[in-house]
Order: C-alpha cells, then sequence, then structure tokens
C-alpha cells in the first residue's frame, strides 16, 4: 500500500478551508496519480493504491464538509462514493483470485478441477467488474470530472 502524499506549505496561522482545501487537492492528485496504471490493469497493486487514497480523500471532504457548500459537496461526495465502490468490486475479485490461487496450490490434483472452475467464474466477474470502472473512468473524463473537482475544492479556500 502507498503511503500518503506528504502535504506541503501546511501553515497552522492559515484559515481551516484553505488549510483543508490543501489537503483534499493533495489528496485529489494522489489518487488520480495511479488513473493510468489502474486503466492499464497489469498491476493490481496500482488499482490498490487508488483505492486508498480515493477513501483517504473521501475521509477528508467528509470530516471537513463543513468547509464545502452543502448541494455541490453531496454531488461530489455522491460520484466519489460511487467511483471507490467501482475500484472495491475490482479489489475484492482481486484478492479472492489470488486466495484461489494460493489455495490451489494445496490441495491434490484431483481437487483442482473444483477450484479452476471457481477462478473461472471469479475472473469472468472480474472482468465484469473491470469493464465497469473503465467505464467509470471515461465518464470521468469526459466530464472533465477531475478539472471540474479540482475546482470544488479550490473555491472551498
Amino acid at each position: 500500500m502507498a503511503k500518503p502524499w506528504k502535504i506541503v506549505d501546511l501553515n497552522p496561522n492559515e484559515s481551516l478551508r484553505h488549510s483543508v482545501s490543501k489537503i483534499a487537492l493533495t489528496r485529489f492528485q494522489e489518487t488520480f496519480s495511479y488513473e493510468s496504471g489502474t486503466i492499464k490493469g497489469e498491476d493490481p497493486e496500482a488499482l490498490h493504491d487508488m483505492r486508498v487514497s480515493a477513501r483517504r480523500l473521501r475521509a477528508v471532504i467528509q470530516i471537513f464538509r463543513i468547509c464545502f457548500p452543502r448541494k455541490k459537496y453531496k454531488k461530489y461526495d455522491a460520484r466519489l462514493q460511487a467511483f471507490i465502490r467501482s475500484l472495491g468490486a475490482v479489489r475484492e475479485n482481486d484478492v479472492f483470485l489470488a486466495s484461489l490461487i494460493s489455495y490451489k496450490k494445496t490441495l491434490d490434483q484431483r481437487d483442482h478441477k473444483v477450484i479452476d472452475l471457481l477462478i473461472a467464474r471469479e475472473m469472468t466477474a472480474r472482468v465484469f467488474h473491470r469493464r465497469n470502472l473503465l467505464r467509470e473512468l471515461k465518464l470521468h473524463r469526459k466530464a472533465k470530472y477531475s478539472e471540474s473537482f479540482a475546482a470544488f475544492l479550490k473555491n472551498s479556500r
């Protein structure tokens, strides 16, 4: 799991809104720094790091929701929550597949067929969930969600 990025130039003399904005923007940039690795899908850790970072971001905006306009907060929080769910669905498949593959190594050859069927089923489910995640990321790019969300965080200052 990736360590959280440091918050640069955090000043205790600044207003709460300004500090929260800096923290949230850093978490936002951290989250989307894993986007290309997540899209490639070659390394499950990129997806995991993106999910963890997105959850950190959501925690910040939830804890300090008073710093954001209510209507816009609800809109962005709902979209972020849906995005985290999409990441989670793929991650859960990755973890379960790794467990099945590891478990299969402990079994006799005659028991492999059952595990192979479970692995095939989970791989199919992963393809489905990954397709949904990629669709979600494509919609984010098309709607310029990143720019919009970043502006929302900056304007809370």
